[in-house]
């Protein structure tokens, strides 16, 4: 063992403290023990939202590759941080962290939601490390413009909704009973409200931000042949549900209820060119979508992720 590195990340099933420099981030690690060139996945969690509802797809990946999770800054047992959440300085963490974990490349990055523009930011920061990237429901540079998915969300209409209950993931998801409850309890600690409170604050900012860096549609592809796949879900389907719950406790009125049609009615055309604009970073892609998800695949469709991890890592070796 290297003495500078008191644990080895790459053996074992493990998880912890590491410090960063300016505090410590929690992670863990799982799956078969990691080789030096053999690759390690990375999943990267969407806004407000830390690890715990990724334990299905952790067990799927960790039967066939190395998988590293951690808890974002003011998350779960992470420190909170000094600086604001952007989505930069989140990259910049990461690279921290992988580097004080000495945890080296080759990464394969999996990300949902906005987890693919903090995805993007860290492969700004290593565009060599990165071998295949897996999005799932990934918001990209152009998401707010083309779909801002917050106007109905900030509804009127959905006030009081129980989002997990409207859309069908407290009856379908695929957690065991106890990684279920540890899900729902960290959601609704006063700590992870305060660090979803800042993520949310810096949400809109990071967007044009990415958008510089000027990654799609380039020749040859910013990844080049390295895998992409993209998972869609049916984030329609969810509003839809979510306005039907609204409805049903009388919330708002007909004027409102036929503005949020009125998105909907156009939602499926602009999401699927949002997400088929992501296969642009490779010339190597893949494109899946989903029978059964909204938009929290990792929590009704896991085996979806996994095996879009599994395709990446195929033609990543």
């Amino acid at each position: 063992m290297n003495p500078n590195y008191p644990v080895n990340w790459d053996t074992g099933e493990k998880s912890g403290h590491v410090s960063i420099s300016s505090h410590k981030l929690w992670l863990s690690v799982h799956g078969p023990d990691r080789n030096a060139g053999e690759p390690l996945v990375i999943i990267i969690p969407g806004l407000a939202n830390n690890t715990t509802s990724w334990a299905a797809v952790r067990r799927g990946i960790a039967t066939f590759a190395r998988v590293l999770q951690y808890e974002r800054s003011g998350y779960g047992k992470s420190d909170v941080s000094s600086e604001k959440p952007t989505a930069t300085t989140i990259a910049k963490d990461l690279s921290l962290l992988l580097r004080s974990a000495n945890l080296q490349p080759p990464y394969v990055v999996v990300a949902h939601s906005w987890g693919g523009i903090l995805s993007r930011e860290f492969l700004a920061l290593h565009p060599g490390d990165v071998i295949g990237m897996v999005f799932i429901e990934a918001n990209q540079e152009r998401t707010l413009e083309v779909l801002d998915w917050r106007q109905l969300a900030q509804s009127s209409l959905l006030a009081g909704v129980n989002g997990l209950d409207a859309t069908g993931i407290s009856r379908d998801h695929k957690l065991t009973d106890e990684e279920w409850r540890i899900y729902q309890d960290t959601q609704n600690t006063e700590s992870h409200q305060r660090q979803a409170a800042l993520e949310i604050a810096e949400y809109a900012n990071s967007f044009p931000t990415l958008k510089e860096k000027s990654q799609l549609h380039r020749r040859p592809p910013f990844l080049g042949g390295h895998p992409v796949c993209v998972i869609k879900g049916n984030n329609k389907a969810d509003f839809e549900k979510l306005l039907k719950a609204g409805l049903a406790r009388g919330n708002g009125d007909s004027a409102k209820k036929a503005v949020f049609e009125e998105i909907l009615s156009t939602w499926d055309e602009k999401d699927e060119f949002l997400q088929f604009e992501i296969l642009s970073l490779s010339s190597c892609t893949r494109y899946i979508e989903t029978k059964n998800s909204g938009h929290n695949v990792q929590l009704s469709e896991p085996d979806i992720i996994v095996e879009g991890v599994n395709w990446v890592l195929s033609q990543a070796r």
